[in-house]
């Protein structure tokens, strides 16, 4: 059974951050299909689960060609931080990073809406996952499922997805992204204008 399984990469900090991108990434995978392999990349790197930014950048190659033989496919949202505004606002409060979150989340399921509604989504704990459930099961009469990435390999998958995706935005990096793209079935980047219309 195809699974969509959700991480981030990147943080939502304004001007005391130096991360001018958050990413939301969205896995779609059959999770029994993935596990050995991402196990395997794991054990190869010495880790106790895939942990993409825990890895070398030669490490990050390495794994991603180890990956893109797998059947997944890849949907994202990618939030550009460069606004001064957006920034001040998200240094405001702890309510405006939930916000945000809560608003990047739904683009990503308005998104994969055009791929079949999914029913559950299994989210990794964040500081922001309760309200990102209750949103999402809201308005989109969704369920979401926080889950432990070190016992779920298509949060693993969907962590290092959302690590690629960022690096792509963040240095510029193609290298990482091109493994991937025949992989990306959404991707949509919004700004602070966007962010304040969803």
């Amino acid at each position: 059974m195809t699974q969509v399984f959700v991480d981030e990469s990147g943080d939502l900090g304004g001007s005391r951050s130096n991360k001018r991108y958050f990413v939301i990434a969205a896995v779609l995978c059959e999770e029994a299909a993935i596990k050995t392999t991402i196990q395997d990349i794991s054990k190869k790197f010495g880790l106790p689960e895939l942990k993409f930014s825990e890895l070398s950048y030669d490490e990050k190659v390495e794994a991603v060609k180890m990956l893109s033989p797998l059947e997944f496919k890849v949907a994202y949202v990618v939030l550009s931080k460069n606004d001064r505004k957006l920034r001040d606002w998200l240094d405001k409060s702890k309510r405006n990073k939930s916000l945000a979150a809560m608003k990047l989340h739904g683009a990503l399921v308005q998104g994969l809406q055009s791929y079949g509604a999914p029913q559950i989504i299994v989210v990794d704990r964040s500081q922001y996952s309760k309200d990102i459930s209750g949103f999402l099961s809201r308005r989109y009469s969704l369920a979401v499922a926080p889950g432990d990435s070190q016992k779920r390999a298509g949060l693993q998958l969907a962590d290092a997805m959302a690590n690629v995706i960022y690096l792509h935005y963040q240095y510029k990096n193609g290298e990482l992204i091109d493994e991937i793209r025949d992989k990306i079935i959404f991707g949509r980047f919004i700004n602070e204008r966007e962010l304040r219309r969803l």
